[in-house]
């Protein structure tokens, strides 16, 4: 590839070096002389021509008819003055090719500016925009030195998603906050924003407490590796082609090598952002009064001890929700109790003979053939037998050939059930085996799986996690139950 063009290290900390190659094999394009000659034209009110193209141009096989360029200068004048009017995809790209090739002709910056002023306002009517424009835009900085432009937070995942160098468009300079959101844009597999407690009033305490504990949990580990000054093995390196799939002059064809900190590969740290983002959650749980459930893996005691210090100063106190005073009873309801008496087993069992005497004359005067049926079940229930202990204990895997599937036994699920109900899958009859408390049925059910009840509860935790946005199971004496705060919305979700 022989020595680059150029080299230079921008200002930003995930970037740490950009080299540029001049591609030598770069094939000829004629837009640039075709199109030179339109660049100031400016547009005079004309009526929309729908022009479709995946390679638009002035000249040439795909040129523009003669009422297909007057609307796009009319569009184009507008667009630069503000006003987004209607467009074909055909005219975007053009405009685009524009701002790619006629770079002397403009200020690279205004030229940025405006690819991403497109992007924002035609997304929505184009969604392949979003995958194009996520390179190519990054690429035209890099070509011209320049720094990546604001994206909305809102929207960065989605513009970004599927983009090679999506590092790129953070800017993180040591000691700024773009680390941090470095760290959670590429370097957690748990995205609080999605919690079901990440409300519009909460949001700003989530937001100071969670980029607190990230940015404290990250200075710990830089601390412990800072033997290794590239991070700890964070460093990696991507080779690109500028414009690839631009119609793109060929001195602009280059080759751009990159060396950047990733952080969407460092599965230590990932694992440890993860935790400590679910960590500092509780810790803002239970000063709201909610009960902290989320389960927390990799933070070590010594880490932890640094966050609760941490947490202690950033939190406020704990909610604690009072319950509110009983109302004092008249005096006169008290005349109504009944007098306090004793459990008496020999009464309890004198009334229960005296309602079968009673059940026995009922049933001889209105069908004589059943009171022999009502005798033997008496009978029967005097004699049953309780199971031993150790039979109780021992879950028994259901038999096919002689027992129904407990899913059979559960009510079906609702037809066009979507969310956390087509999340769950399979296993939906656990989760409403948990609802009626049937802790036989749910050994069974795990033992069916060749599992263990703490392992399929898991499963359903993470995923009510990542869809629900909370766990919606909790086990007491080993039997698993729905958090009563949620078997509402679990309705609502066709999951119950």
């Amino acid at each position: 590839m022989g020595q680059p063009s150029k080299t230079y290290r921008p200002a930003h900390g995930l970037i740490t070096e950009v080299r540029i190659y001049l591609e030598r094999d770069a094939g000829k394009y004629t837009f640039y002389n075709d199109a030179r000659s339109f660049v100031g034209v400016k547009g005079e009110r004309a009526p929309f021509s729908e022009y479709r193209s995946l390679w638009p141009s002035y000249g040439g096989q795909h040129s523009m008819t003669p009422a297909q360029r007057s609307y796009y200068f009319w569009w184009r004048t507008n667009f630069e003055a503000g006003k987004c009017l209607k467009a074909s995809k055909a005219y975007l790209l053009l405009y685009i090719y524009e701002k790619i090739n006629f770079h002397n002709a403009i200020d690279p910056e205004i030229g940025r500016d405006n690819i991403l002023r497109l992007w924002l306002s035609y997304r929505d009517q184009c969604p392949g925009l979003d995958a194009r424009l996520c390179e190519w835009l990054c690429d035209y900085c890099l070509v011209h030195e320049l720094p990546p432009p604001a994206l909305p937070p809102a929207l960065f995942n989605d513009l970004v998603g599927g983009c090679r160098l999506r590092e790129f468009y953070v800017t993180a300079a040591d000691g700024d906050d773009g680390m941090v959101d470095a760290l959670l844009y590429f370097g957690s597999n748990y995205d609080y924003k999605k919690s079901k407690f990440y409300t519009p009033e909460t949001a700003a305490l989530f937001e100071k407490t969670l980029r607190g504990a990230v940015r404290l949990a990250f200075a710990d580990y830089e601390t412990k590796n800072a033997k290794n000054k590239t991070r700890n093995g964070t460093c990696s390196k991507i080779s690109r082609d500028a414009f690839s799939g631009a119609v793109c002059s060929y001195h602009l064809k280059k080759r751009i090598e990159i060396d950047y900190y990733s952080f969407s590969h460092t599965h230590e740290l990932r694992y440890l952002v993860t935790d400590v983002l679910k960590y500092a959650e509780n810790a803002v749980r239970a000063s709201l009064g909610i009960k902290p459930r989320l389960t927390v893996y990799a933070v070590n005691a010594a880490l932890r001890e640094k966050l609760d210090a941490y947490l202690a100063a950033a939190v406020p106190p704990r909610v604690t929700r009072r319950t509110p005073a009983k109302e004092q009873r008249p005096d006169y309801e008290k005349r109504y109790d009944l007098p306090p008496a004793e459990l008496s087993p020999a009464k309890a069992a004198a009334i229960e003979a005296a309602s079968w005497q009673i059940t026995e004359r009922l049933v001889t005067a209105f069908d004589d053939g059943s009171a022999k049926s009502t005798e033997t079940g008496r009978k029967n229930t005097e004699t049953v037998e309780k199971p031993t202990p150790a039979t109780e204990a021992i879950p028994v895997a259901p038999d096919p050939a002689e027992k129904t599937p407990i899913s059979d036994t559960l009510p079906p699920l609702e037809s066009g059930t979507s969310g956390l109900a087509a999340a769950l899958g399979d296993l939906l009859p656990f989760v409403r085996l948990c609802a009626a408390g049937d802790g036989a049925g749910q050994r069974a059910f795990a033992l069916s799986l060749g599992s263990m009840p703490d392992a399929v509860a898991d499963r359903v935790n993470t995923i009510a996690t990542d869809v629900f946005g909370d766990v919606i199971l909790e086990e007491t004496d080993g039997v698993y139950a729905v958090i009563p705060d949620y078997l509402n919305d679990l309705k609502k979700e066709g999951v119950l």
